[in-house]
């Protein structure tokens, strides 16, 4: 099987983009008359695109999975890489959360059970929802990403953009009850469909040139548009406007794959030598070990070490420590067998 070496730095940089992301979190503080604030909704707007790359990394991964197994085998595969560490961190989160926030501890097993269906563990698992969905549904996905053929995979993302990204947007923003449209039209709006044809569809395509830079010039005004209505917007409604920035939006969805086709574009045909290589892959197939422990070290951080979420060392120094940190606590158990499982 090819190994495209540009999904892998996409790798690395969405992990770093997480964190980030998870660092600059005073923007949902709405202290509008702080400078910091401002700094801190710059920085959350411009790594939105993070966990969406991930998103069209295992769409264009695993959308053409019949051509190197059959359905089982992919099931078992998937199901085993995300499933078993989603349990086991969540569970290792439930057994923390009440020492982390200082809470009564009632552990029993119908608590756990319910708080994993309600994702009221730990709140960035959300991720792992949509990924499982995604592997149950990858089969029947495929029988729509054709590479001969992609009149239906264009006619899903069309669907998807109209109903998620424009017209839902459109009724979040104005903070409305969503449209009745979007939970009749189930298959093609329904969760992160969209991302995962569409990191499809990139991987399998080569644009025009006109076609990149009509794509990098949307991707830049989505991101100048994102900043200016959510600062306007919080300051005019007293609280923060998180929805402006919506990932499912119409100019998340642009900026997220504007930042996949500009790696892609240029980092195509990129061959490292065998240790760059080797090094890459590494350092990418820590990416969900990342995910799952660095809200650890940036807990420790505030905590421990009272490093304030409104600082600029918060913001800026903490999330290259914290994914450095993350990063090599992670390869550290790789080389752990059985623990290798649940990273």
């Amino acid at each position: 099987m090819k190994r495209y070496y540009y999904m892998d730095i996409l790798t690395i940089l969405a992990t770093i983009a997480v964190v980030f992301l998870h660092t600059s979190e005073y923007a949902f503080s709405n202290q509008t008359g702080d400078s910091h604030w401002i700094i801190a909704v710059i920085l959350q707007v411009t790594f939105i695109w993070a966990v969406p790359i991930f998103f069209m990394m295992s769409g264009a991964h695993l959308l053409d999975y019949r051509e190197r197994y059959d359905t089982v085998t992919f099931l078992k595969k998937r199901m085993t890489k995300v499933f078993v560490p989603f349990i086991f961190w969540s569970f290792v989160w439930y057994i923390l959360n009440p020492f982390i926030f200082h809470q009564p501890t009632d552990y029993h097993i119908g608590q756990f059970i319910d708080a994993v269906m309600h994702n009221s563990i730990q709140p960035i698992f959300w991720f792992f929802y949509f990924v499982i969905g995604f592997y149950i549904s990858a089969p029947l996905l495929t029988k729509i990403t054709n590479k001969s053929d992609k009149t239906l995979a264009l006619y899903l993302l069309a669907v998807n953009m109209i109903f998620v990204n424009i017209l839902s947007y459109y009724y979040e923003v104005r903070l409305q009850t969503d449209n009745f449209f979007l939970h009749g039209i189930q298959i093609g709006a329904a969760g992160g469909v969209g991302f995962f044809v569409v990191g499809w569809y990139l991987k399998n395509t080569v644009l025009h040139k006109w076609q990149k830079n009509m794509l990098y010039v949307a991707a830049l005004a989505s991101v100048a548009i994102m900043i200016a209505l959510t600062i306007y917007l919080s300051i005019k409604r007293g609280k923060f406007a998180r929805e402006v920035y919506d990932i499912w939006g119409l100019f998340g969805f642009i900026l997220s794959i504007g930042v996949f086709e500009f790696v892609k574009s240029h980092l195509a045909t990129y061959q490292p030598s065998p240790k760059v290589q080797l090094a890459l892959q590494k350092v990418a197939s820590t990416s969900l070990g990342v995910y799952v422990i660095h809200e650890f070290f940036i807990y420790f951080a505030e905590r421990k070490l009272h490093i304030a979420d409104s600082s600029l060392k918060h913001m800026f120094i903490l999330p290259i420590i914290v994914w450095l940190a993350s990063t090599a606590l992670v390869l550290i158990i790789h080389k752990i067998p059985l623990l290798n499982k649940i990273v």
